[in-house]
């Protein structure tokens, strides 16, 4: 996930002044849903759910708002570690990105 949240605010920074490149933006939004997806899907088998058929396509298009309540239901309270964990990767990658714009605007 890390990776994904990387690579768009990195192609962001070092793109042009406008923004970076739209596809690498959409694949990584895609391939960010897709992981948290699977990421679910492996967690509830490893639990022994079953999900619901085809669980996995709406917790792609889904994910913001299934994901928490899928870990706040299986874990509790426990739950917001892992979401703790998603924000920082997402706002490390944003600073990430900001750090290279601005360093690639002095030269």
């Amino acid at each position: 996930m890390f990776y994904c949240l990387s690579a768009v605010a990195l192609d962001q920074g070092l793109g042009s002044p406008g923004g970076g490149s739209p596809l690498v933006a959409i694949l990584a939004v895609y391939l960010l849903a897709g992981s948290i997806a699977l990421w679910i899907l492996a967690d509830a088998r490893q639990r022994g759910c079953a999900p619901a058929y085809d669980f996995d396509s709406l917790v792609f298009f889904t994910w913001p708002v299934l994901a928490p309540i899928y870990l706040f239901s299986t874990r509790g309270w426990r739950g917001v570690i892992p979401i703790g964990w998603f924000t920082l990767f997402y706002l490390a990658a944003a600073v990430l990105g900001n750090i290279v714009r601005l360093l690639t605007l002095r030269h």
